[in-house]
């Protein structure tokens, strides 16, 4: 499940790409720039909740839940600025 979006950041349209990460653990949804595979933000369905989240919601809303936490936090901003990958959870 790959979700694609745009974003402004400095007054310039971006575009983004979020999808589940594969693998054991608790679910996890990455989001880089659409033209990089350079991962800028991570976030993890931790927690009681989180991982009911996870088990229940439809992948795409996952992802769109993901991705509507990072762009509150500007997270995405920060990753940018930063060079770091920022990390949260739902």
């Amino acid at each position: 499940m790959i979700q694609t979006f745009e974003q402004v950041i400095g007054g310039q349209k971006m575009q983004f790409c979020a999808s589940i990460a594969e693998g054991g653990g608790p679910a996890r949804v990455i989001i880089s720039r659409a033209d990089s595979a350079e991962s800028l933000v991570i976030v993890e369905a931790e927690g009681i909740i989180g991982a009911i989240k996870a088990e229940v919601e439809a992948p795409d809303t996952l992802v769109a839940d993901a991705v509507r936490k990072a762009q509150q936090e500007a997270l995405i901003e920060r990753a940018l600025e930063t060079g770091t990958v920022q990390t949260t959870s739902l």
